[in-house]
């Protein structure tokens, strides 16, 4: 079980039955112990009062989700009392789909809308209201459904104003709305939160500090109940997320908040990814000053800590590429290196640029799927599953897609609870043409697999209205990047990335590589002008956080590049993060 290797730090925290804030520095396991609690809660769930409730643990994204999910099936763990995700897919799924007819909007039908798609409708809007296209707008709507900015004339205010009438037109929701609903539903109707608040026995919240103020709110209604206890874990030091509405809170500030009798606080300290090196260079950047050792096997492995600020923008992919190809020929994993920037414009820059290079290792860069990655659409499950070979090194993929798959066809009323090789025979034995359109292909795989389980779609409301939202999206998303990939195309998109990962540095926390190249690292940029523009105070706070959290991904190696040549609108340079 995962729980026989722990140390006792991370026991305590295991065993701990009640109201919980863990710290938790990086690489000091926190994975590994929250996988562990949950495994120990479900092992003990009669003796630790759960029984027949549930455990609720909510992650920042559903990557994380997925690892979580992965390593409990590692352990052969699997209980229906547990249930894994990330806040929106939980309110989605125990919050507004049960309670739908309370929602006019909602009860004929409605698809979320994706990043991709929500980010093309920001520009042209943009653009109409004589906004630029780096302009922060933010969409949100507050609690009361008002519109975040006071001034009905400025253009903020009006594209938002259409921008949610866009979205009542197309029925499409957005992940905030997903939030503003949720917490209308319980605030308005006792009903509904009891319900909630008496099917759970625990919510543990992973990565607590980037936590945004609508979904403190929603917690806050559920556990103010008092039917259930709450895990907060994470690392005040690893807040990134404050620029987009994220809000860190303190032990004292928990306790008040959510009304608690009691939070007991314990701590993670070991770290066992980096070495003392690349420990020493990104502890600077705390504010708390816990002290940090190196528990890891590359204690004293002689790192390289690199400042680079006099390569110019023009040669800067050059220069990655030299850093990359040098610790290959040390054979470190080309897996094993990531590239981080400050922004997905400048990471689709990166990996266009470093594709085009002759080089003899693989690149994991952004490249825009025709079927948008809706997490929440049944179908996709099992776009997946077909597209996932049936191999050993997809097993636990496989295994908690069709998981996920079964949860949503009893959802759609049939009963196919432990039917997993009765699912994966039926997906294994396809034998349907990839020589054709995406959308008529996902049309075919999805009948054909719903005649074989016995499922009348066309009868089905659920499923039917989860395959037309899957192609109708898709074939939107096709038409709007002018994309001619055919069904053939798919497994690149699906299938394990490899290669050099070329990511955003907010979204790499969580992760960890061998050898670390930030770019972009100068004053604008990293921190962004939205928060040079609040106070130096804020820039800095935010700085640090980022820099911290770039810093402590990395075990051997830390390269911070500070490129030469970006000039402001006004054509002066940028100048290096200040904080570096």
């Amino acid at each position: 079980m995962p729980f026989k290797k722990l140390t006792d730090e991370q026991r305590d925290a295991v065993e701990y039955n009640g109201n919980l804030l863990l710290t938790a520095c990086p690489g000091s396991g926190k994975t590994k112990t929250l996988v562990s609690k949950l495994a120990y809660m479900l092992k003990n769930k009669d003796n630790l009062g759960i029984k027949k409730r549930k455990i609720i643990a909510l992650t920042y994204t559903n990557i994380a989700a997925d690892t979580i999910t992965d390593r409990l099936l590692s352990f052969g763990i699997t209980d229906k009392s547990l249930w894994v995700g990330t806040i929106h897919s939980f309110c989605l799924q125990w919050i507004i789909k049960p309670n739908i007819n309370f929602i006019p909007r909602l009860c004929k039908g409605y698809v979320v809308i994706d990043e991709h798609e929500r980010e093309r409708l920001l520009s042209e809007l943009k653009e109409k209201y004589g906004l630029g296209p780096f302009a922060n707008v933010v969409t949100r709507l507050d609690l009361d459904y008002s519109n975040h900015y006071s001034d009905i004339k400025s253009p903020q205010y009006k594209l938002v104003d259409e921008y949610h009438k866009h979205l009542r037109d197309h029925k499409k929701i957005d992940f905030d709305l997903i939030l503003n609903m949720s917490f209308k539903l319980l605030s308005h109707y006792d009903g509904v939160r009891s319900r909630l608040a008496f099917f759970i026995k625990h919510i543990l919240v992973d990565e607590y500090q980037d936590t945004s103020l609508l979904q403190y709110e929603i917690l806050k209604l559920i556990i103010s109940e008092r039917k259930s206890n709450i895990t907060f874990i994470g690392d005040q030091e690893q807040a990134i997320y404050t620029g987009l509405g994220a809000e860190v809170k303190g032990k004292a500030e928990l306790i008040d908040y959510f009304a608690l009798d009691s939070l007991h606080s314990l701590s993670l300290t070991g770290c066992f990814r980096s070495s003392q090196r690349i420990i020493d260079f990104y502890k600077k950047y705390q504010d708390g000053g816990l002290d940090i050792e190196s528990k890891s096997y590359l204690k004293e492995f002689e790192s390289v800590v690199h400042l680079e600020q006099s390569i110019d923008k023009s040669q800067l992919s050059n220069f990655i590429h030299e850093v990359i190809q040098s610790h290959i020929k040390n054979s470190i994993s080309a897996d094993e290196i990531v590239v981080l920037c400050p922004s997905w414009f400048d990471v689709i820059q990166m990996s266009n640029e470093l594709d085009k290079l002759d080089k003899g290792y693989s690149i994991d860069g952004v490249v825009v799927s025709p079927i948008p990655k809706n997490e929440d659409n049944m179908w996709l499950n099992l776009v997946k599953l077909v597209l996932n070979e049936a191999c050993m090194e997809n097993y636990l993929r496989r295994r908690r897609l069709t998981n996920t798959l079964i949860e949503g066809l009893e959802e759609c009323g049939l009963n196919v609870s432990g039917e997993h090789k009765k699912i994966l025979k039926i997906v294994n034995g396809f034998n349907i043409s990839i020589d054709q359109s995406i959308t008529d292909w996902i049309e075919s795989i999805v009948l054909e697999f719903s005649h074989l389980i016995g499922l009348n779609i066309a009868a089905n409301k659920t499923a039917k209205s989860s395959l037309d939202s899957l192609i109708d999206a898709t074939k939107i998303r096709m038409e709007k990047h002018d994309m001619d990939y055919r069904a053939h195309d798919l497994k690149r998109f699906f299938g394990k990335s490899k290669g050099v990962k070329i990511t955003t540095c907010h979204s790499t926390k969580g992760d960890e590589y061998d050898v670390v190249i930030c770019t972009g690292l100068l004053e604008g940029k990293i921190p962004h002008w939205n928060d040079v523009y609040v106070s130096n105070q804020h820039a800095n706070y935010v700085a640090r956080r980022l820099l911290y959290v770039i810093g402590s991904r990395a075990k051997k190696h830390l390269y911070m590049v500070s490129e030469r040549g970006h000039k402001t609108r006004k054509g002066f340079d940028y100048v290096p993060t200040r904080q570096l």
